[in-house]
């Protein structure tokens, strides 16, 4: 039986398929190359007594989270293989792993080295939070209990803030790009400042904070960034490459609005301490005067002497009513502040059980639907959909 060379190979090509399946090899990868247009990878892997030619396909390799490098050590899983055109044979592989070290591990290290060294990390980029904020854009999901306790405490310390939410995904493959949209809609309002939160979660579950497309979004935004992601043992990208880092979502609120109660003691204690400045100036004028009087008795200055108290009189005066105007006027505001939100609030409350109507993403009116169409229904907590008859 005479067989052509490509006959051969097909029959050498079954028979490593049939005989091998699926199996795990270990070796150093060596010189790795990436097809431009395919994506697809080829390498080769060796011991000290030997090698073989890899090749990894696009559709198995877009998977892989950190950078294959020549030098490293990996294990390859997937089937021994034969290239019919040339009879070469080869490992087909289907997934790598990094031989002694987690791959996420490594992924996070190597990004977070690449991002370092181009100095997205650097102080000098960071930008400072605002003092005394008075609208902010929170990302996360709406439904979150994080978001419900960040409410609560941004309402404890400093209720005229106004807060927006950006509801987006934080979990799974399309959470990054979820945020991205979220933080690039955001940042483009005038907020004084964005928090991107999350509650706790596993490793795998806070991974797309860890994206590449994320984090220089992060560092582009005009916006200052909070990342409030995890606990406080957790790290991601996000925290590194933004403006401020909080250890978990309510203490965001703690570290970007100031405490109401505080402001109001601080304000006292200013105002007092004011005082205490204006009195003993006032008094050792007095003094000095005074003395005066008794060096000048003989001088016949009494009259000017009188005139100077006078004028001392009402420069203390004056100085009192200005700073009296200037406190009532900042209690007049916060009074007016405090009506404005108690306004809001019960707007808030009087139309928290209307519906608005979307089809495809935008508002619609009832005379504008059809039978068949298919709604999203919202109210201020929910989300349904439904079909019009």
């Amino acid at each position: 039986m005479i067989l052509t060379v490509s006959e051969l190979n097909e029959q050498a090509k079954s028979l490593l398929e049939t005989n091998f399946g699926s199996i795990e090899v270990s070796g150093e990868v060596s010189r790795f190359i990436e097809n431009k247009s395919s994506k697809h990878w080829y390498f080769t892997l060796k011991d000290e007594k030997g090698a073989i030619s890899c090749a990894m396909f696009s559709f198995n390799n877009k998977k892989i989270k950190f950078s294959i490098k020549d030098g490293m050590k990996v294990v390859a899983s997937g089937k021994v293989s034969l290239y019919v055109p040339n009879g070469g044979y080869q490992l087909v592989a289907s997934s790598l792993r990094i031989e002694g070290v987690g791959e996420l591990e490594l992924a996070f290290k190597q990004l977070k080295e690449k991002l370092e060294k181009e100095g997205l990390f650097k102080p000098e980029h960071k930008k400072p939070l605002p003092k005394f904020p008075t609208k902010i854009a929170i990302i996360t999901s709406a439904t979150s209990a994080a978001y419900q306790d960040m409410l609560r405490v941004a309402k404890d310390r400093c209720e005229f803030c106004q807060i927006y939410l950006y509801n987006s995904l934080m979990q799974g493959e399309s959470a990054a790009n979820s945020v991205i949209k979220a933080l690039q809609k955001a940042d483009k309002a005038g907020y004084d400042a964005i928090v991107i939160a999350r509650g706790g979660g596993s490793k795998e579950d806070l991974w797309c904070f860890n994206d590449e497309s994320l984090a220089r979004a992060i560092f582009a935004s005009q916006t200052p960034i909070i990342s409030a992601v995890g606990h406080e043992i957790d790290f991601s990208i996000s925290d590194f490459v933004s403006d401020h880092r909080s250890l978990t979502p309510t203490a965001s609120m703690v570290d970007l609005l100031p405490d109401k109660m505080s402001l109001y003691q601080e304000i006292d204690s200013d105002y007092d301490r004011l005082n205490e400045m204006v009195y003993k100036k006032i008094l050792a004028c007095e003094n000095w005067v005074k003395h005066l009087e008794i060096e000048l008795k003989n001088k016949a200055l009494g009259k000017k002497i009188e005139q100077s108290f006078k004028d001392i009189e009402n420069l203390r005066f004056k100085i009192h009513s200005l700073f009296k105007a200037k406190f009532s006027k900042f209690q007049n505001e916060l009074s007016l502040k405090e009506a404005v939100f108690a306004e809001k609030n019960q707007l808030f409350s009087a139309v928290k059980n209307y519906i608005q109507v979307q089809k495809d993403g935008k508002n619609i009116s009832l005379k504008e639907l059809k039978s068949g169409d298919l709604v999203e229904l919202y109210s201020q907590d929910d989300k349904k959909q439904a079909v019009i008859k």
